[in-house]
C-alpha cells in the first residue's frame, strides 16, 4: 500500500472515531485481556492488552445485572461526515460488573464499529469462576475482556478489566500508569474521560500510536490506536464510547452507546 493509501486509511479511522487506549487491561488473576492483543507492555492496564495483578479488596457495591441485550448499532467509524460529538462520561459508579456476558457486551462489536473488521475477541473468566458457586455468589474476582479491530493499516484495541471495588480499581489504574511510564511512552494532553485517566503516545506492535487508560468506577479500561498517523483525538473518541458503554452496564442497562452517542 502506497503512502497516499495509508494516509487515506488513517484519515478514515480518525474521522469516524476519536479514542483508543494504549493497549491495555490484563488482570493479574485474569489473563484474557493480556492475550487479547499483541505487542504491548504487560503490566497494569497498560499497553497492548496487559493488566496488573488484581488488587485485593472485597466488593460492597451492588453487582450489575447478570445479562444485557446485545448492543444496538448506534454509529459507525466510517469516513465521511464527522460523527456528532459524544458527551464525556464522568460518573463514578460503584456497581461491580461480575457477569462475563455483560463484560462481553461492554466491548464494541462489529455493528458498533461499522467499517472495521473484528479480528480477535476474548473474555477471560478463569479466576472469576472459582469464586462463583450455588451457595456463595460471585464475590469480586476480576474479569477481563479485549477486542481488536482493523481498518486498512490502522488497528484499534479495546480492553476492560473489572475490579471488586473503586479502591481496587484506583490501585489498578496506578499500576497501569507505572507500566506506561516505565516503557517508551510519553504522557500527552487530552480531555479527561471517565472517573480519571491519562493519554500516552509511543511505539506499539503495529507502529507509533496513542493509548488512553481510564477508570470508570470499578472498571479500568484502555483503548489504543496504531498503524497510521498518530491521532489522539480519534483515540479519545473511542475511549469515550467505551466508557459510556461501561457506565450503561453499571447502571443496569444494555450497553449500546456508539460513536455518534447513545441510541
Amino acid at each position: 500500500m502506497g503512502m497516499g493509501a495509508r494516509r487515506a486509511a488513517a484519515a478514515v479511522a480518525a474521522a469516524g472515531v476519536l479514542t483508543a487506549v494504549l493497549a491495555g487491561c490484563s488482570s493479574g488473576g485474569s489473563k484474557g485481556s493480556s492475550s487479547g492483543a499483541s505487542g504491548a507492555p504487560a503490566a497494569g492496564t497498560a499497553p497492548a492488552a496487559a493488566s496488573a495483578s488484581a488488587p485485593a479488596g472485597a466488593s460492597s457495591a451492588p453487582a450489575a445485572p447478570g445479562t444485557a441485550s446485545a448492543p444496538a448499532a448506534t454509529g459507525g467509524a466510517n469516513g465521511g461526515a464527522a460523527a456528532a460529538p459524544l458527551a464525556t462520561p464522568s460518573a463514578d459508579l460503584e456497581a461491580v460488573l461480575l457477569d462475563d456476558k455483560v463484560v462481553g457486551q461492554v466491548l464494541p462489536d462489529a455493528r458498533t464499529m461499522a467499517g472495521w473488521e473484528e479480528e480477535k475477541r476474548k473474555i477471560d473468566t478463569a479466576d472469576h469462576a472459582t469464586t462463583c458457586t450455588a451457595a456463595a455468589p460471585c464475590t469480586g474476582k476480576p474479569l477481563s475482556g479485549s477486542v481488536r479491530f482493523s481498518k486498512g493499516d490502522v488497528v484499534a484495541r479495546f480492553f476492560v478489566d473489572t475490579l471488586p471495588s473503586r479502591d481496587a480499581a484506583k490501585a489498578r489504574l496506578q499500576e497501569s500508569y507505572a507500566s506506561y511510564t516505565a516503557g517508551p511512552f510519553k504522557k500527552i494532553d487530552a480531555p479527561a474521560v471517565g472517573s480519571e485517566g491519562q493519554a500516552f503516545q509511543g511505539q506499539l506492535a503495529d507502529g507509533e500510536g496513542v493509548g488512553i487508560v481510564v477508570r470508570s468506577g470499578t472498571v479500568v479500561a484502555s483503548v489504543t490506536t496504531e498503524g497510521g498517523p498518530v491521532d489522539a483525538a480519534a483515540t479519545r473518541r473511542f475511549a469515550v464510547m467505551l466508557v459510556q458503554r461501561i457506565e450503561q452496564a453499571q447502571a443496569g442497562k444494555a450497553p449500546d452507546a456508539g460513536l455518534g452517542g447513545q441510541s
